[in-house]
């Protein structure tokens, strides 16, 4: 196994913070394709992958039209949970994010969590020495501000419900902070939103950080947003 790598213009309008993810989630998607667990493989035996946390550090907001490099790699697979890690730098080497998704794996129909190994999904792990630390539970506060979303088809994936990179889009919209450069963040999915359900969202500021959740019939995602100036 190798540090899967690709290359990524930066638009003109710039990135918001969902955009960052969209980024990672082609990476992860791209590399499990090149090593033969893409889509159509996991489809064919009923299973699909979800992402349970997310995590990320920027050290600096990438420029409008720059150039970046995004590498990924998985970790150890254990207790059915995958990790996988992320570096976007600049052509000249500069770090400019790090994270980690734990990734599970799903059965399509019962939208239950199987093994993979159970399916003969066995990625092999690699250890560079550069991994961050895996994400850990977002900060969480007594909602300040409310307000409801109901899920629509044009944010729904392959898998039938609302994309992770979305809930991002989301948080911003509430929060006004699209275009604002991130610092870190922290995300848990607990539930899955699909077509028609609505998210009852609440959130509070502690300084530069926003704690913002969503319930369904309980929890769905827990978010938590740390802005530079």
């Amino acid at each position: 196994m190798e540090v899967f790598e690709e290359r990524y213009v930066v638009p003109g309008e710039g990135l918001c913070t969902g955009d960052l993810f969209r980024l990672m989630q082609k990476l992860s998607g791209d590399h499990c394709r090149r090593i033969g667990y893409g889509e159509s493989w996991m489809q064919a035996r009923g299973i699909m992958w979800v992402i349970i946390r997310h995590g990320v550090r920027v050290l600096r907001w990438p420029s409008p039209g720059e150039e970046l490099l995004g590498r990924t790699w998985p970790g150890p697979t254990r207790h059915g949970m995958c990790p996988r890690y992320y570096r976007i730098e600049s052509l000249s080497g500069e770090l400019l994010m790090e994270g980690c998704a734990v990734w599970s794996v799903v059965d399509r129909e019962s939208r239950k969590m199987v093994i993979p190994a159970d399916y003969q999904l066995e990625i092999e792990p690699l250890v560079t020495g550069l991994e961050c630390s895996r994400p850990g539970a977002p900060l969480r506060l007594e909602a300040a501000e409310q307000a409801s979303y109901t899920v629509t088809e044009d944010v729904l994936d392959e898998n039938g419900h609302m994309n992770n990179t979305r809930y991002y889009d989301l948080a911003e919209d509430c929060l006004g902070t699209r275009g604002k450069p991130l610092r870190a963040a922290l995300v848990e999915y607990v539930a899955e939103a699909r077509l028609g359900d609505t998210l009852r969202l609440g959130w509070a500021w502690q300084e530069n950080r926003c704690a913002i959740c969503g319930e369904l019939s309980g929890p769905a995602f827990r978010m938590e947003l740390e802005y530079g100036a």
